[in-house]
């Protein structure tokens, strides 16, 4: 998992770009962060999935008072952007779902149907399951198909793991409570 101070980049990153990727037919944007900083993972594309999980992470990190600062700011340009712009974030939210639950089915599948041979990379992919609550919370159409299929993955995912101790760092536990996130708290 990337740490926070990652994240605090990319938001840096993305945020100028916010307006114009809302804007754009594009669902994964390229950004590039600022001269002398690097953006690892994928940060390197913009998408409301990712601006919200580096969003949700930073809302737990002990932040310097000068980094808390740039975080609030930064946070209150994502709120204008998606205050003025509020069709095309629903939009993007709607486009990037089926995405992200295709990635997250192609990665389950992967596993077999009695193998967990994949878990060792399970601790960075389920960023991807994560990615699909934060969105699915965004809207508040049904989507049903979407829905029906993440239920079906969550109870195959289910009779893998083994509940247990939180998987990302413990500081971000609280961002991320065992009764809905239930897939962080467990091991394989």
């Amino acid at each position: 998992m990337q740490g926070t101070d990652n994240d605090l980049i990319y938001l840096h990153a993305s945020v100028p770009e916010l307006e114009k990727y809302l804007l754009s037919e594009v669902l994964y944007y390229p950004v590039t962060a600022e001269r002398g900083r690097q953006l690892t993972g994928d940060t390197t594309q913009l998408t409301i999935g990712n601006l919200l999980l580096s969003v949700t992470r930073l809302r737990t990190a002990e932040l310097a008072a000068d980094e808390a600062a740039q975080f609030k700011n930064l946070l209150q340009e994502v709120e204008q952007v998606r205050s003025q712009w509020r069709k095309n974030w629903k939009q993007k939210v709607e486009r990037e779902i089926p995405n992200r639950l295709r990635l997250w089915k192609n990665y389950l599948g992967d596993w077999g149907d009695t193998s967990t041979t994949r878990a060792g990379d399970y601790h960075y992919n389920v960023r991807l399951r994560v990615i699909l609550e934060l969105l699915m919370a965004e809207t508040d159409d049904l989507l049903i198909q979407e829905r029906s299929l993440l239920r079906t993955l969550d109870l195959r995912l289910k009779g893998k793991g083994i509940p247990g101790d939180f998987i990302w760092d413990d500081f971000l536990a609280s961002a991320f409570p065992q009764d809905r996130f239930w897939y962080l708290y467990l091991h394989f």
